[in-house]
C-alpha cells in the first residue's frame, strides 16, 4: 500500500475523502481504516487458495491407484491368455476328433473301394452294375472329402467368452449425445470389442436380487419372468451407482404385449411388492411411458415402439443426476431428471417383467472408473 496526498481521491469502502492508500494491486484507494479490512480480506483469499491447492494436490492421483490400474490390466492380459489358450486348445482337441472320424467315414472305405476297382480292373472282371456303383460311392466320397472344418470367427454378442481389447483414455469430455459441458479428467477404460459387451475385468452389471416370479441364469446376465399369465416381477442389478456415468445395455429377447420396465430405484429401497409406485422409481414403460417418482405418466403412447430383440442402453449419470434410455433401431432417446430426495444415492438398476415368457439380457456396456470406485477396489485389494 502506497500513500497518496490528493484529497480527490476517496476510499472505495467508505467514499470519504482524506489521507487515503492506493493498493498496488487493485488499483483502489482505501482509508486508513478499510486499508487493512482490505489487506485481511486479501490474506484470506490467499489462504482459501492454498487450501484449495493443498486439497488438489492431494487428490492427485496418487502411485497406489495407478498400480491399481496397473494391475487390472495385468489380469486383462493374463484372463484373455489363459482364454486364447484354451479356445486354441479346444480347437485343436476338434480337429483331432474329426480327423479320426473322417479316417473311419471317409479314408478307410475309400481305400477298400479304390483296391476292389484295381483288382476288378487287373482281373477284367466287372459289368455296368459295378462300374455305376463304383461311380455313385465316389461322388459320395467327394462330397464327404470337400466338406472340410470351418475355422469360425465367433462374433456373438451372447457370448460372454469373447476376448475384449481394452485401452486407457483420458475422458475430458462426456459424450454430447447427452448434453453433457462439464469438464471432467476422470481416467476411463475404453473397450474395442469382438462383441459390444460390457467389461468383464471391471465391475460388470448382472441381475441379482429378484422380487417376484423370475429366474436369473447364464451368471446373472439374463432375467426371465416365470410366473403366471400376467404379473410383475422386479429385478436389480448388483451394482450400486452414486457418481460416474454409467451405460448398460440390454437386449430384449422376448415379450409378450408391452415392453419391460427400464430404470432405477434407490438401493435403500425395502418393500419390493409395489416397486413401480414406490417413490424413488423412475424409468419408462415405452419410450412414451415414463414413471417420475412412483407416478405413471397416463398419456396414450404413440406408438409402442418397443418390439422383441430390440436393443435398449440405459445410462445412469450420477453426476448430473439424470438418467437416459436409448432404443438403437429408432435412434431415439428419453431423458429423466431425477429427483435426489426422492431417490437417493446410490443407485441400482430395476427392470420389471409382467407377462409369461418376458425375457432380458445384459449385454454389455461401458464403466466410467470414478476415484471412488479405485479408492474402493484399492481397499478391497488391501483386505485380501
Amino acid at each position: 500500500m502506497t500513500s497518496v496526498n490528493n484529497i480527490s481521491r476517496i476510499c472505495a469502502t467508505c467514499r470519504k475523502g482524506g489521507d487515503v492508500f492506493m493498493c498496488r494491486g487493485c488499483r483502489q484507494t482505501f482509508c486508513a481504516k478499510h486499508v487493512d479490512e482490505h489487506r485481511k480480506k486479501l490474506s484470506k483469499e490467499v489462504d482459501k487458495l492454498a487450501e484449495e491447492h493443498e486439497l488438489l494436490g492431494r487428490n492427485m492421483i496418487r502411485d497406489s491407484e495407478v498400480q491399481l490400474l496397473v494391475s487390472i490390466i495385468d489380469t486383462w492380459e493374463q484372463e484373455s491368455i489363459a482364454r486364447i489358450n484354451l479356445a486354441a486348445e479346444t480347437a485343436r482337441t476338434d480337429l483331432q476328433k474329426w480327423t479320426d472320424r473322417n479316417n473311419i467315414e471317409v479314408k478307410i472305405p475309400f481305400e477298400r473301394i479304390t483296391n476292389e476297382v484295381r483288382s476288378c480292373q487287373q482281373a477284367d472282371d466287372y459289368t455296368e452294375t459295378d462300374l455305376k456303383r463304383w461311380i455313385q460311392q465316389l461322388e459320395e466320397y467327394r462330397n464327404k472329402m470337400e466338406k472340410l472344418p470351418i475355422l469360425d470367427m465367433i462374433d456373438d454378442e451372447g457370448d460372454t467368452e469373447n476376448i475384449r481389447l481394452i485401452k486407457l483414455k483420458e475422458n475430458h469430455e462426456e459424450s454430447k449425445e447427452f448434453g453433457s459441458t462439464t469438464n471432467n479428467s476422470q481416467f476411463t477404460f475404453e473397450q474395442s470389442m469382438i462383441s459390444f459387451q460390457e467389461p468383464t475385468l471391471l465391475v460388470r452389471e448382472r441381475f441379482d436380487d429378484v422380487n417376484g416370479i423370475a429366474t436369473v441364469s447364464e451368471d446373472g446376465l439374463l432375467a426371465t419372468y416365470s410366473g403366471p399369465w400376467l404379473g410383475h416381477s422386479g429385478i436389480c442389478g448388483i451394482n450400486l451407482y452414486s457418481s460416474g456415468t454409467h451405460h448398460i445395455r440390454f437386449r430384449l429377447l422376448e415379450k409378450f404385449y408391452d415392453p419391460p420396465f427400464f430404470g432405477i430405484i434407490t438401493a435403500s429401497q425395502t418393500n419390493m411388492e409395489k416397486v413401480l409406485e414406490s417413490i424413488s422409481t423412475n424409468g419408462w414403460w415405452n419410450l412414451d411411458l415414463p414413471i417420475r417418482n412412483g407416478e405413471k405418466d397416463h398419456r396414450i403412447p404413440k406408438d409402442k415402439i418397443i418390439r422383441s430383440y430390440d436393443e435398449l442402453t440405459l445410462t445412469v449419470d450420477c453426476e448430473r443426476k439424470q438418467i437416459f434410455l436409448k432404443h438403437h433401431r429408432s435412434r431415439r432417446l428419453a431423458h429423466l431428471p431425477i429427483d435426489i430426495r426422492a431417490c437417493p444415492f446410490p443407485w441400482k438398476i430395476l427392470v420389471v417383467l409382467h407377462r409369461r415368457d418376458d425375457a432380458v439380457r445384459i449385454i454389455g456396456g461401458t464403466l466410467t472408473l470414478t476415484r471412488e470406485n479405485l479408492i474402493s477396489r484399492l481397499s478391497q485389494k488391501r483386505n485380501v
